[in-house]
């Protein structure tokens, strides 16, 4: 109106603060703003805690900084589902958030930093895409006379000693134990869950790598595998008209599922042809496969479309040979 840029404000935590005061990542209050709002809330009492992220260094170092600062701001959002509207809550940088909360007493701040932690123990790798989340809590409760300074330093001292016990408590966690979790959380999230039998569907650069690694692994095992094209066609071995296509390449996908085994690979290659990988078979048995395939497809028809294939066998992938000279 009179020149003057105009402040954007939000509301945190009930009361009007100006965007400069937020945190960048998290859009809680930075260190400047909670410590003051702190500061000026004191005279009411109430409870100070520090969470503090367990092992955020190893989550970065691991799973990388742009998975760190995920897991930072879904600790902003669970810890502001927790807190109530007049409580104050703030980020002090790196993996340290800060909560006060007017009118809270000893006993009170005791269970509720204990619930704060059980939150992110039960729930953390859920929320956190199978990254597994805890949080330490300490709380200081404001005495007569205390400052934020006070209250910061006396909570600060109960953390670091928790933590202290956690790793000496039988023992610090060797770099075995923790490779070793980590090895059983990959296996977590890589092992399938197989809901129902037969082949396995993939798209076609997903069926391409599988079948590049079986041609690497045929080089040293000499284990057996074929490819079958399977090709729907009309009465005179031509493509299917589009509107003719979907229902019956729907039927020969399940047919395909159902008649291999769940060791084999499948993928839908052109709008009417499918790509099969079969494990362990030679050339003679990937016809009979296919004939099955096709007397399955053929029942399931009620029309006269036919099913025709061709067949080979995967070979050892080609090792090339470095040429002797340049031209």
């Amino acid at each position: 109106m009179n020149g003057m840029p105009q402040v954007k404000m939000l509301k945190v935590n009930s009361e009007p603060v100006k965007t400069e005061k937020l945190d960048s990542l998290t859009g809680l209050l930075n260190r400047d703003a909670a410590e003051a709002r702190i500061a000026s809330n004191l005279e009411e009492g109430g409870s100070f805690y520090i969470c503090d992220i367990d092992h955020f260094g190893r989550i970065n170092d691991q799973y990388g900084h742009l998975a760190g600062d995920e897991c930072l701001k879904q600790v902003a959002r669970t810890l502001g589902y927790m807190v109530r509207k007049n409580d104050i809550l703030g980020r002090f940088g790196g993996d340290e958030f800060v909560i006060f909360m007017p009118g809270c007493g000893e006993e009170q701040a005791r269970e509720i930093a204990r619930r704060i932690e059980n939150r992110f123990r039960t729930g953390g790798k859920q929320e956190n895409r199978g990254i597994a989340l805890t949080v330490a809590v300490a709380c200081a409760v404001c005495r007569q006379g205390d400052s934020f300074e006070s209250m910061s330093v006396r909570a600060g001292s109960e953390l670091a000693a928790r933590k202290k016990e956690t790793n000496t408590k039988g023992g610090r966690e060797s770099q075995e134990d923790i490779y070793w979790k980590d090895a059983r959380r990959i296996r977590e999230d890589l092992i399938e869950q197989i809901n129902r039998p037969g082949a396995y569907c993939r798209d076609y650069e997903a069926f391409k790598s599988i079948y590049r690694f079986l041609e690497r692994g045929i080089i040293r095992s000499g284990q057996h595998a074929c490819v079958i094209l399977l090709t729907v066609v009309d009465d005179d071995g031509r493509y299917l008209m589009p509107h003719q296509k979907d229902v019956l390449m729907n039927c020969l996908g399940e047919n395909i599922r159902e008649t291999l085994r769940i060791g084999d690979v499948y993928t839908r290659y052109t709008s009417s042809q499918y790509l099969v990988l079969v494990i362990d078979t030679t050339e003679g048995q990937a016809d009979r496969i296919a004939d099955r395939i096709k007397d399955k497809f053929r029942k399931g028809s009620e029309t006269n479309e036919l099913l025709i294939h061709y067949c080979y066998a995967l070979q050892p992938a080609r090792k090339l040979q470095a040429e002797s000279s340049w031209g």
